[in-house]
């Protein structure tokens, strides 16, 4: 289903502001059109991602729930 580019990072029990520090850190690691899921469980984290995803320009492509976590699939630009 994901591309072979396509990394994970799980950010279970973290809360603000350490989910959205760690997502911007492995943005930067990625190459153009890499791609990211994260496992978030902080509620907080959905505020923070759009804040950062339009200041960055990369682009949120999916989004999903399983069980407690929220899943965001990110798409480096």
């Amino acid at each position: 289903m994901f591309h072979e580019n396509t990394e994970k990072l799980d950010l279970v029990g973290l809360k603000c502001p350490h989910p959205i520090m760690h997502t911007q850190k492995k943005m930067r690691d990625l190459n153009n059109g890499d791609k990211l899921i994260v496992q978030v469980s902080d509620p907080s984290f959905n505020i923070d991602l759009g804040v950062y995803i339009r200041q960055s320009g990369h682009m949120l492509l999916n989004s999903w729930q399983e069980k407690e976590t929220n899943c965001f699939l990110l798409e480096c630009r």
